[in-house]
């Protein structure tokens, strides 16, 4: 998660609990809220490999002498194969695309051109340089469209000692999964397939949405590994169900066959920002092997139809509160109500704003039941005022009286939060869905706002979203004290700062839900539901 992104989030929650140490200053000290914490995910790293683990195998750059080209194109992409190594040169991605510098709109291009080491790359205890080995590889091109549904192309290499490795690729045009065999002979020790480095990190620059580096699915246990946090060789043994790199939109994975006869996997540095993913094939499996390749962007469809859970790649949330509340398990549904609304408004700024208005809907009775707390505290306030100034030198008799209070006027001191602690989840949740998904990526939404997952550009909607918060808390009833209210009156300012770089579909969601939130309090205040001011009955 980027930096600002997080001061976000921890300055969101700590307005949420600030009522709780404001109400302190009147009542006495509640029960602390459970610290929230992220689990992280470990994983095995091994600086110097035991004698049990496979030793990875540096393989050098891809020389380009003696080299042929053939290029495979559907309406979904364009592939380059070189015969040198037998490998995947390039992975262009046509349906989405990347502004340049010069503003231009150019496909999104998965393999870097910098990267150390190819696609599909196979490396031997007897053929070390195995990204230099010649394959057989015509040079005809192949345009795949309904007519012409797939292509299978085969690439095959024989060394002087008559040992021979031959890879298999069926090509579809309306998928961008790779179904893969690779054959071989002679090679007594088994094989490492390399799934190159960096395909699938299309932009370093999302690096802070937590989800760029490398990812493999073992043992039924999803592990996540960062550039900034590989130091050695990371080493996954077990089944298998996929590896692979990727960034917060686009992945690329090997899916083999049969998990539970794969690996292990191995993920390691081979430069600045560069990481590099290989699974080792054993000698038992090494004559014949089956993937499934897929390179594409993380679509939730697609990635469904894949498999072996292929979709728990999307970052829908992590763990708060512990372990009990898993974000995602709101993430998904919300998800889904999006995408559906999606389907008859045809715009995803128009979704957004009718799933605030659900949300807003859903928990408007528990806004209710917490403003009628709220309005019993600040009734009887004279009251706990005495009792702290009685009690003032006995912090145990000043609790015990506090709490008869509250039990005489039936009041929970803590009701005020209930609605902001039920919406935690909702909360991040929908940061999360907003901020991650592929389908808000270059979504348009009204005149200016052409993509809902970047930043207004010209910052009209932050400011409005400042303003609309604003009159949000001058018309939000409170029990703090004149002074500490008009404190709280900076908060717009600092959320407008830190809401001009966000995504314009998250700044539509808080906007569109001060607008409601302020609608809501009017509905209330005319049910005659008004809270006295701090120190008055």
């Amino acid at each position: 998660m980027e930096k600002r992104l997080i001061v976000f989030l921890v300055l969101s929650l700590a307005i949420i609990f600030a009522y709780p140490f404001v109400m302190e200053r009147v009542v006495g000290p509640t029960p602390k809220a459970p610290e929230v914490k992220q689990l992280p995910i470990e994983s095995k790293q091994e600086n110097a490999p035991s004698p049990q683990t496979p030793v990875p195998m540096e393989v050098p750059l891809v020389e380009e002498k003696n080299e042929k080209e053939k290029v495979i194109e559907s309406d979904l992409y364009r592939v380059v194969l070189s015969n040198i190594g037998g490998t995947i040169k390039e992975w262009q991605i046509k349906k989405y695309t990347k502004k340049s510098a010069t503003g231009e709109h150019a496909p999104i291009e998965l393999i870097p051109r910098n990267g150390k080491t190819l696609p599909l790359t196979i490396v031997t205890p007897e053929e070390p340089n195995g990204s230099k080995q010649l394959y057989s590889l015509d040079n005809q091109s192949v345009q795949l469209s309904r007519e012409k549904p797939e292509a299978v192309v085969t690439l095959t290499s024989v060394d002087p000692d008559g040992r021979k490795i031959t890879k298999e690729l069926t090509f579809h045009y309306d998928h961008y999964l790779v179904e893969t065999q690779i054959k071989t002979e002679g090679y007594s020790q088994g094989y490492e397939i390399s799934l190159g480095t960096n395909f699938g990190i299309e932009d370093w620059g999302q690096e802070f949405g937590g989800s760029v580096g490398a990812i493999s699915l073992v043992n039924g246990e999803l592990f996540k590994e960062k550039e900034a946090k590989i130091t050695g060789t990371i080493m996954h043994e077990g089944a298998v169900s996929w590896a692979a790199l990727q960034d917060k939109y686009f992945i690329s994975a090997l899916i083999p066959k049969e998990a539970a006869q794969s690996g292990p996997i191995s993920v390691k540095k081979e430069g600045e920002k560069q990481i590099r993913v290989d699974l080792k094939v054993p000698p038992d499996q090494a004559a014949q092997k089956g993937f499934s390749l897929y390179a594409g962007p993380k679509e939730y469809d697609r990635l469904t139809q894949v498999g072996a859970n292929f979709e728990e790649s999307i970052d829908f949330g992590w763990f708060i509160m512990g372990s009990w509340l898993p974000v995602r398990l709101v993430a998904k549904p919300l998800y889904f109500i999006i995408r559906f609304l999606h389907r008859f408004s045809h715009n995803y700024g128009v979704a957004i704003i009718l799933v605030t208005v659900l949300v807003k809907v859903l928990f408007f009775p528990i806004t209710r039941k917490s403003l009628s707390s709220m309005k019993g505290m600040a009734a009887i306030q004279p009251k706990i005022a005495a009792a702290r100034k009685k009690y003032a030198g006995d912090r145990e008799k000043m609790n015990r009286e506090l709490m008869n209070l509250y039990k005489e006027h039936k009041i929970n001191p803590l009701g005020g939060c209930l609605p902001m602690v039920v919406q935690i989840p909702v909360f991040i949740a929908l940061f999360n869905i907003l901020y991650t998904t592929i389908d808000l990526r270059q979504a348009p939404f009204i005149l200016w706002i052409h993509d809902l997952s970047d930043k207004d550009p010209y910052y009209v909607l932050p400011v409005i979203m400042g303003i609309s918060m604003f009159f949000q808390q001058l018309t939000q009833p409170t029990t703090m004290d004149p002074t500490q209210a008009k404190v709280m009156l900076f908060l717009p300012v600092i959320y407008t700062f830190f809401f001009l770089n966000f995504p314009s579909g998250l700044v539509l969601y808080w906007l569109v839900n001060n607008l409601l939130s302020i609608g809501q309090q009017y509905l209330i205040n005319r049910e005659g539901l008004v809270i006295p001011k701090a120190g008055t009955t």
